[in-house]
């Protein structure tokens, strides 16, 4: 969430200082930016956020696949929802739009019949959505579709009198742009036709298990580069002064800092946003390099000597220049397609290195400062999906800084995977505060385990990440029930948090786990009095030029 206070100390060390090998400022705060602002929101269904139900309507929402079967080139599902009075279910069969001449609205009496099989369309406004229903209906239409007055989908309710229960045929709203085109067509006299079915989400597929996996491994693979300095010789070992302690302060900062800036974003979005696209794609860049360049030095020494002086940035080594290539590669075709379906893929893989660097270069030192961060971390969650829409006419501040306020991007902080099978093609998506913070308490088990000299299973690390796989596998359940946006953390951190201090006192052991020192493996060996903090957490820290 601390995008904002972020960027001035993401461009001025990649300023100030050489191009890669001191720019790890530069990766670290974007990694924090990243870790926060876009991320702690969970969205397996991106029209989650598109339900904005008006004032008074029930909660129930139903939603609706608009499928247009004519003209060919607007041939496609749309996403539409049900009025709280339409009858259910839609009739089935192709239906053909027809227009009402002389008022667009819909609010008088049509002056002819709608002919058999076909739907009215109409626009939003001064009457009641029941008004224009039943003038629909009156006129022989099979159902009415409201166009709305903007990309946000609205909740069509009902006047909550006998009246609502008079209208016997369907009642759709969709979007102001799909309803533009199809109005367009109708006055070139067009033929327009169209199917209508009730959305039925299947609880599981294939793409959001295949999100789960890519999280829990990303964790996994987080511990592992978390604890590079302890394996010898380890390329990507980080050096002493790239590493940096969380602290209690650091901890609560996490809270106030994100919630100031999901504030900046949630109301200037519509400039931000490329503001936050360009640090992404930097600190893709940077990230790139770094791990490709610590991987070239290591098989081949040679390449670390100087290939050439940059303006501003000095020298720059062969292998960071090397690396630079597949970087700036993977990082254009990510900004030539980030609103692709084929996009996805490079979002991820350089989310991925964005992860697995958080994880190597910041630290918890002990569990009491685990138990604060993911603590403070888990009511922010909460309050800003759950109860920010209160206090903001409806408006989930944190659903709608996640999936880009309505200005066609989408904030790139977050994993997704394409839909498999779903009728709209919604990418799954998971933000990535939900893996990176999890993901810092997950490593330091795992060091824990290490010093401690635990077996892999006798440890905290393994059923750690047991909770937090389980605890995703709950966040998919709670969004098919919901059918909302839900914060992961409410979710993650009793699975993480919770199952790691209930073993800790089942053994025992919560004394020295929550001051960050290791106790006696099953060996009989540990490093004991040793701290899991910054400076002495390992003794096989990596060298490098």
């Amino acid at each position: 969430s601390s995008i904002g206070p972020s960027i001035l100390g993401i461009v001025r060390p990649l300023i100030s200082c050489g191009l890669m090998r001191r720019s790890r400022q530069l990766t670290h705060a974007l990694l924090a930016a990243c870790c926060l602002s876009g991320s702690t929101v969970t969205s397996a269904e991106e029209a989650a956020a598109t339900k904005s139900p008006e004032l008074g309507a029930p909660p129930a929402i139903v939603e609706a696949v608009v499928s247009v079967q004519s003209p060919a080139d607007l041939r496609g599902n749309n996403i539409g929802l049900f009025a709280t009075f339409s009858a259910l279910p839609p009739p089935t069969g192709e239906l053909t739009l027809w227009a009402p001449s002389g008022d667009a609205l819909g609010c008088a009496p049509y002056s002819a019949n709608v002919p058999a099989g076909h739907a009215a369309i109409v626009r939003r406004g001064t009457c009641t959505f029941v008004s224009k229903a039943l003038n629909a209906q009156h006129a022989g239409a099979a159902g009415i579709v409201v166009i709305g007055d903007g990309e946000q989908l609205q909740l069509m309710g009902g006047n909550s009198t006998a009246e609502d229960s008079q209208v016997t045929t369907f009642a759709v709203g969709i979007a102001k742009k799909f309803g533009d085109k199809l109005l367009q067509r109708l006055s070139d006299n067009e033929r327009v036709t169209f199917t209508l079915q009730v959305y039925k989400p299947s609880m599981w597929d294939l793409s959001e298990a295949m999100l789960i996996c890519l999280a829990t491994s990303l964790v996994a693979a987080g511990a592992f580069f978390a604890t590079a300095d302890l394996r010898q010789g380890s390329p990507i070992a980080p050096r002493r002064d790239e590493v940096v302690e969380v602290s209690s302060e650091i901890a609560v900062s996490f809270c106030a800092m994100g919630s100031a800036m999901l504030m900046v974003l949630f109301f200037f979005m519509q400039y931000m946003i490329y503001f936050i696209i360009f640090a992404f794609a930097l600190g893709g860049v940077s990230c790139i390099i770094q791990f490709g360049s610590m991987c070239l030095q290591h098989l081949a020494p040679p390449l670390r000597q100087k290939a050439l002086n940059l303006p501003i940035f000095g020298s720059v080594a062969r292998a960071e220049l090397i690396s630079s290539v597949p970087a700036l590669l993977l990082v254009g075709l990510w900004l030539r397609f980030r609103n692709e379906p084929q996009g996805w893929i490079f979002q991820d893989i350089i989310g991925a290195g964005f992860l697995c660097w958080l994880q190597r270069t910041l630290r918890l030192p002990s569990m009491k400062v685990a138990t604060l961060l993911l603590s403070v971390m888990f009511f922010f969650d909460i309050f800003w999906v759950f109860i920010s829409p209160l206090l903001f006419r409806g408006k989930s501040v944190m659903v709608e800084v996640a999936t880009g306020g309505g200005t066609g991007e989408s904030v790139p902080m977050l994993l997704r995977i394409p839909a498999i099978g779903d009728a709209f093609g919604r990418d799954r998506m998971l933000g990535f505060g939900d893996i990176a913070l999890p993901g810092l308490l997950v490593s330091f088990l795992r060091r824990y385990d290490l010093l401690s000299r635990k077996r892999f299973f006798s440890g905290y690390f393994a059923p750690a990440l047991v909770g937090y796989f389980v605890g995703l596998c709950v966040t998919i359940v709670a969004l098919f029930i919901m059918r909302m946006g839900q914060p992961a953390l409410l979710y993650l951190v009793p699975g993480t948090l919770g199952t790691t201090l209930a073993l800790a006192i089942k053994r025992g052991e919560l004394a020295k786990l929550w001051e960050g020192v290791p106790s006696n493996g099953e060996d009989g060996g540990s490093r004991e009095g040793t701290s899991l903090g910054n400076t002495a957490c390992g003794d096989h820290y990596e060298e490098r030029s």
